[in-house]
């Protein structure tokens, strides 16, 4: 299912079909920790009496260096013992760790068997987890059946990448019969928690009409909403959006300034946007500076909602 296509090789291809975006393997986000404020001491004093919460947020702050130093090897020790006991997130988290070599050889057996075990108690992230090995074919052969069960599990439970990857398999036809309708279904439930992969990609089917019809005005807010999260395929379509004047007043300094951010986000048809325009000398030298400012603007904006959200 990790197909790229790319939908603006130049200017003159503007109208393409749009990139298509999928999730990144093991992209399981439980182990974002917030600081510790409790007293580590004590944490490991409870911890070391086989308090399971405990043991669990001292395997936390090690994985992330809250309060402690980070250490990988002591992470380990200490979700084991949380996940021996039939903790589902410890489970989660020493799963994740085994498939990524954190701390301890990389064993996807062991992966696999801890994931199963929380997935087994209903843990959304450990079945979401499950679901990628068995879409990349990580410590199993590839099945994508398999994968859209497990994720259709996880995403029952409002997981937002689950949910993502649901409508990713509607919309291809992999793993299930194709259907748009179940398509932007889930990906609507993904779009409304906020996920800016599933804004971009049902707005991307605003725009064509799959499974609806087209709505160009729907299209734009959603991309939009999806590249003010920072999100370089949807800042990418937004610029194009902006030169073609679709769902909005055509308006190339805009375009320009969303084609800068996507650039520098590392999307190569935002690049090529860029080349094009300045090969046609398409905006003065005032409107340039002008795009630039926009560009600077609107990453000043994305770097503090990052810096709200962190």
């Amino acid at each position: 299912m990790r197909r790229i296509m790319m939908f603006l090789a130049t200017l003159a291809a503007l109208s393409a079909a749009p990139a298509f975006a999928t999730q990144d393997a093991l992209a399981l986000r439980d182990q974002q920790r917030q600081p510790e404020t409790a007293d580590i001491a004590a944490l490991q004093k409870k911890a070391s009496a086989g308090d399971v919460a405990s043991e669990r947020r001292l395997a936390d702050d090690y994985f992330s260096g809250n309060g402690v130093a980070q250490d990988f090897a002591q992470a380990i020790i200490w979700y084991t013992k949380a996940a021996e006991t039939g903790d589902a997130e410890s489970q989660t988290e020493l799963g994740l760790m085994y498939a990524k070599g954190q701390g301890v050889a990389k064993d996807y057996a062991q992966a696999l068997n801890w994931t199963r075990k929380a997935a087994a108690q209903g843990y959304a992230g450990a079945q979401y987890n499950l679901g990628i090995a068995y879409d990349n074919g990580i410590g199993v052969a590839h099945d994508a059946a398999q994968a859209f069960g497990w994720y259709k599990a996880a995403a029952a439970q409002g997981y937002d990448i689950a949910q993502f990857n649901i409508g990713n398999m509607y919309e291809l036809g992999d793993g299930v019969a194709q259907d748009y309708a179940q398509a932007r279904l889930w990906y609507q439930k993904a779009a409304d928690q906020g996920y800016a992969p599933a804004q971009y990609n049902l707005g991307n089917m605003n725009l064509s009409g799959e499974g609806a019809l087209a709505d160009p005005a729907a299209a734009l807010s959603l991309i939009e909403a999806s590249a003010h999260q920072g999100f370089p395929l949807a800042q990418s379509r937004l610029a194009a959006l902006y030169y073609q004047g679709v769902g909005v007043t055509a308006d190339k300094v805009t375009a320009y300034a969303w084609a800068l951010l996507a650039a520098e986000g590392g999307d190569g048809d935002a690049r090529d946007m860029l080349t094009a325009m300045d090969s046609g000398h398409e905006l003065t030298n005032d409107e340039l500076a002008r795009a630039a400012q926009v560009a600077d603007k609107l990453a000043d904006q994305l770097a503090k909602s990052a810096a709200d959200g962190a």
